[in-house]
């Protein structure tokens, strides 16, 4: 018998949540959106094996509930995962105001209403698996990291003690919101302004040989993955569940592309890290940039 996988979606409200709770859907979970708490012993008690539930704001009356709810559900042993979902203010507000819905948390105006709960989701945010910042991308981007995220996980089999996200993006873009940990990599010379090189990018040899032969890129990355090697194991000890490391470049095609792959597959490798789930993302690549 296969083992149940039960995945909590919440997060800020008109950050996707429904699009999620789709996503899931075609992917053959059986999804349950505002699931009363209080209703776990039923949860637990069907026999569908993959199950996604849906929780906001309008669920609980506070956080102590939903820890309440997600711990009873641990105690049985069975294997869960909570997606957050967030996306900027302005964001927020403009989905909002398209969508002429009013928000779950009745504020004198709707920026108070969408900033109180975001104060008392933090917690949640804090403890989930997987955090996807909507505010840039598109739902076929939505799909493809939930689906490399739930697929990852699968083919580890085994209790997975953090989630890293290592995504590349660039700096002429703006910076990507949800990182935890962020590094800039523009001090290393541009592949971009050699003639080869320029339509190129950081899946490429030629790129990646240049951009790590370079000495600042040697002494760059002999210290980063000794410091990652070092706090992710700090993260897990403090109960973190989630992190997100972003590296930067000018335009998020070469340079920073070619750390993040080459990050991932070290940490993936690595002697000193055991049971984390690393998936990959480039931004400006998923954006159309290059």
């Amino acid at each position: 018998m296969k083992t149940k996988h039960i995945i909590i979606v919440t997060g800020l409200s008109g950050a996707g949540k429904t699009t999620a709770l789709n996503i899931l859907e075609d992917m053959n979970y059986y999804t349950i959106d505002n699931l009363p708490l209080g209703l776990e012993k039923s949860l637990l008690d069907t026999e569908i094996e993959k199950l996604a539930v849906g929780i906001d704001i309008r669920t609980f009356k506070n956080t102590k509930d939903f820890f309440k709810f997600i711990n009873y559900i641990k105690e049985t042993g069975v294997k869960m995962d909570i997606i957050f979902l967030e996306a900027h203010e302005a964001i927020i507000l403009g989905r909002y105001t398209l969508s002429r819905r009013a928000h779950p948390l009745k504020e004198v105006t709707l920026l108070r209403s969408i900033l109180k709960e975001k104060k008392i989701l933090f917690p949640i945010r804090e403890i989930a698996d997987l955090v996807i910042d909507t505010t840039e991308i598109k739902n076929v981007e939505l799909e493809k990291r939930i689906k490399k995220f739930i697929l990852a996980k699968d083919e580890e089999n085994i209790d997975v003690n953090i989630n890293i996200h290592i995504q590349s993006f660039g700096y002429k873009y703006g910076i990507p919101t949800d990182s935890d940990l962020m590094f800039d990599v523009r001090f290393i010379p541009n592949p971009y302004y050699i003639e080869k090189l320029k339509e190129l990018n950081g899946f490429d040899e030629e790129v990646k040989e240049y951009v790590l032969s370079q000495k600042e890129s040697e002494e760059f990355y002999s210290k980063l993955l000794p410091l990652l090697e070092f706090l992710i194991p700090q993260y897990i000890k403090e109960g973190k569940k989630h992190l997100t490391i972003s590296i930067g470049c000018s335009g998020g095609q070469h340079r920073s592309v070619t750390f993040v792959n080459k990050l991932a597959e070290d940490l993936k490798n690595s002697k000193v890290l055991k049971h984390i789930n690393i998936y990959v993302s480039h931004r400006e690549k998923e954006l159309g940039h290059w």
